[in-house]
């Protein structure tokens, strides 16, 4: 073990999930804060229909947040695993080939996004009064993509190494420069929405400028070094399966978005997007801090299980899932009891209003599972155990949510929509539920015949 991380073998477990996981939980909300941001500034400098834009924007943005988590997470875990094996120089070929990964997708979907964007937005159904927001939005999100990738990426390897400070540090100083453009942009240079694409865009590269300053700096312990940058097969399958369940989750999260922002649209009509575009940013808001929690739990586990320490990675395991369940619970008791003032916050307009309190209410039932459910696929990327990983990752999304968003509609028209998502949280609980108990059974009988650790 090197020195600069051997404390994730040592310390006791508690206190370090804590230290490591509440930089990861302020990153996180400071992340989500980008989208709120936005929302809070579109919703009353531009309007419902600027609301209605962003809200069909998310979805397709969702998918490229897909692809920079499939790199980064397959190279955090990579890289995690390593050191604790005693094996930086693997874990610095992670980190220059999730570089090379980053800089490469984010420009093939800045290319890509912006000669598929009009075919994208008619199959979201977009209306026709809400399709020049909707465009104009996303098209200048996609010019900072290789910004975007980078950023991320960067983020996962600090995590990774135990410096989930510095990540912290680098979104508050985003997040810094995003709450200052964005009225700027809106209510002084009167540029409408694309003044809130453009503040997130720069934004993005502020965090690229900081994370590249701390690297250079030397205040990490792996190092970007130029014969690491080549791609190398061995290195990239395993980032890439890896990565894959945390990639393919946020992308079926896109599609199921995307699919919501359709029916909504059919079954009930532009304000009915704009109050959902609101709904996903509050969503967001409190599943985002879930992401910070996995993501501390993840060195902590990946280190102790490659060190064969699997007392330690098994309490770590059962502590962070264990504070995921009551912070969703805490943030799905916020969502049922003041769906009205929330909603205010982004609007004053009465028809979006009273569509909005029920729609959250209703589709916001199953949240209090949601926290279960993250830390339990985030264990199964953690310890390299891709399958598990992929179905815990799309169990919610793409086996149950997708499917009752495309049959139950037609039946039960706008409610059926809002219905779905308990629906599907319940039930993906329960899946998780049984892969989860059993690889703690797993641990606790690698776990008898090691010595007690704090």
């Amino acid at each position: 073990m090197i020195q600069d991380t051997a404390f994730l073998g040592q310390e006791r477990i508690g206190p370090l999930l804590f230290r490591l996981s509440l930089p990861g939980v302020v990153g996180m909300l400071v992340h989500a804060s980008y989208n709120v941001v936005d929302t809070l500034f579109i919703g009353w400098g531009v309007g419902a229909l600027g609301l209605a834009g962003s809200a069909v924007a998310f979805p397709i943005l969702m998918v490229v947040m897909a692809l920079t988590a499939w790199g980064g997470v397959g190279a955090s875990s990579l890289i995690s695993r390593s050191l604790g094996e005693g094996n930086p120089g693997r874990a610095e070929g992670a980190l220059g080939n999730l570089v090379t990964l980053s800089l490469l997708l984010g420009l093939a979907t800045l290319v890509l996004g912006l000669g598929a964007l009009d075919p994208l937005l008619r199959l979201l159904k977009t209306a026709p009064e809400v399709q020049p927001y909707a465009e104009e939005y996303t098209r200048i999100l996609f010019y900072g993509n290789p910004l975007l990738f980078t950023g991320v990426g960067l983020n996962y390897s600090l995590r990774a190494e135990g410096k989930a400070r510095l990540a912290m540090t680098s979104m508050l100083v985003s997040a810094a420069v995003n709450l200052i453009l964005d009225p700027l942009f809106l209510f002084v240079f009167r540029w409408g929405i694309a003044g809130a694409a453009w503040a997130t865009v720069i934004a993005q590269g502020t965090v690229v400028v900081w994370l590249g300053y701390v690297y250079l700096t030397g205040r990490t312990a792996l190092r970007i070094r130029p014969g690491h940058l080549r791609l190398r097969g061995d290195l990239l399958r395993e980032i890439l399966e890896v990565g894959l369940s945390e990639g393919a989750r946020l992308g079926a999260n896109g599609l199921m978005i995307g699919l919501a922002v359709r029916a909504l649209g059919v079954y009930g009509s532009s304000t009915a997007v704009a109050a959902y575009g609101i709904i996903s940013r509050v969503l967001s808001l409190l599943f985002m801090p879930l992401i910070g929690l996995a993501q501390g739990l993840q060195p902590v586990l990946g280190f102790n299980y490659g060190a064969g320490l699997y007392q330690r990675a098994r309490k770590a395991t059962l502590i962070s899932a264990q504070g995921a369940t009551l912070f969703s619970g805490l943030g799905w008791l916020i969502l049922l009891a003041a769906p009205g003032p929330i909603l205010r916050l982004f609007s004053s307009e009465p028809g979006l209003l009273a569509l909005g309190e029920p729609m959250m209410r209703t589709m916001t039932l199953g949240f209090f599972c949601v926290g279960f459910q993250t830390v339990g696929a985030a264990t199964f990327q953690a310890l390299g155990k891709a399958r598990p990983a992929l179905l815990l990752s799309l169990a919610r999304q793409v086996l149950l949510l997708i499917p009752l968003l495309v049959l139950l509609p037609p039946f039960f028209g706008l409610l059926g929509v809002w219905i779905s998502f308990p629906l599907a949280d319940l039930f993906s609980t329960l899946l998780t539920g049984a892969f989860f108990l059993s690889e703690m059974r797993f641990l606790k009988g690698r776990e008898t015949a090691l010595p007690s650790s704090p």
